[in-house]
């Protein structure tokens, strides 16, 4: 037996750490500090035996056979070993979700209202210039903090829409470098439907399952948010939408055309989303302080402006993305498509940081329009 923990949320907590599974399939798990050292030998290349080796080596302390295997027994139990218990439980999870055919909201009425006469005044902010747009890159912080710079963007769309392709980021576990929504989407405003013949069309042009992972949506924010405003203000238009997690620049272009290709003459009737954040800096995200990050933000939100979409992909790739823009690959995709349908730039709404008090910590965010 050689145990592989999966990829796992750690959190502090007073003296202790708190194990928060991803895809929120069991309850969060407490250990010490010990449990941590534990949990880097469990890579899948150790048996038990090496794992207590490697264990009194680096810590001079003796962990009986029986003490290990009770530990093991406990992830085990709270599914956070990669194992034929967490694929059953996994492959369960998804297939009731399939049944059901809809990802329910997860959001409502803590960040937004469920009813939807109480969800549009909240939304809503005050009446702008209509323009024309093929793109729209919008936050999904939460709305609560964000909804001036969200409207800054989505109060100036024209009522035009029938197709809306959001892309999202992962905040959750994602085995594939990208992912489609096969579910039609809950909103306020009524059922979001989803576009099957397109994610079909898409499908075929890839080897592995796009759809494989389903439960990354179920609490995906830069999903829902997309979502529910796309139906307010196009309430007929149907949707893609897609979770972009990782992967080379080759790649991300080429899913960016295939997209396009899938769109075919839809186009002038598509919206594009990209529903990212940008900085994330500050004790919360592993720095020793927070900082003002929107020297790095201008830099990149100037190359994604200017559809140097490469460039500001690159410009991330080259230093391991310090200040941790979170639309990175998303970002690529999203301009990348937008410079192949023809566009040359775009223009520039609104930027914002907020900062949490508590953690001294700092999230940035903007609104572009193409």
């Amino acid at each position: 037996m050689k145990p592989k923990i999966r990829p796992v949320n750690i959190q502090p907590l007073g003296e202790r750490f708190l194990l928060v599974d991803p895809l929120n399939l069991s309850e969060s798990l407490a250990v010490p500090y010990p449990a941590l050292l534990l949990l880097s030998l469990m890579d899948g290349t150790r048996d038990i035996g090496d794992i207590r080796i490697e264990f009194i080596r680096r810590t001079g302390h003796l962990l009986r056979e029986e003490e290990l295997a009770e530990f093991i027994n406990l992830l085990d139990r709270f599914l956070l070993l990669d194992n034929d218990n967490f694929r059953r439980i996994l492959k369960r999870e998804t297939n009731e979700l399939l049944l059901k055919g809809i990802r329910p909201m997860s959001h409502a009425g803590e960040v937004y209202p469920c009813d939807g006469n109480g969800c549009r005044g909240f939304l809503m902010g005050d009446k702008k210039e209509k323009e024309e747009m093929l793109g729209l890159m919008v936050p999904h912080m939460d709305i609560r903090v964000a909804k001036d710079t969200y409207w800054e963007g989505y109060g100036r769309l024209k009522e035009d829409r029938r197709l809306i392709i959001i892309l999202g980021v992962s905040h959750y576990w994602h085995e594939m470098p990208f992912s489609a929504l096969p579910l039609d989407m809950e909103t306020p405003f009524g059922i979001l439907r989803t576009r099957k013949d397109l994610l079909e069309r898409l499908q075929n042009l890839y080897s592995f399952e796009i759809t494989h992972d389903l439960l990354s949506y179920r609490m995906e924010h830069s999903i829902e948010f997309a979502g529910i405003y796309a139906k307010m203000l196009f309430p007929e238009a149907e949707a893609l939408a897609l979770i972009v997690s990782y992967g080379n620049r080759g790649f991300l272009e080429e899913l960016a055309e295939n997209l396009l290709r899938i769109i075919g003459w839809e186009l002038k009737h598509t919206l594009i989303i990209s529903s990212v954040d940008l900085s994330h800096v500050g004790k919360k995200f592993g720095d020793a302080q927070s900082y003002d990050p929107s020297f790095r933000d201008m830099a990149y939100l100037d190359l994604l402006k200017d559809l140097q979409s490469g460039e500001a992909f690159d410009l991330l790739e080259k230093d391991g993305n310090p200040t941790r823009i979170d639309g990175h690959y998303t970002n690529l995709v999203f301009s990348h498509m937008l410079k192949k349908a023809g566009l040359q730039r775009g223009r520039f709404f609104d930027y914002k940081i907020y900062y949490e008090e508590p953690t001294d910590s700092i999230v940035s965010y903007a609104s572009l329009g193409f």
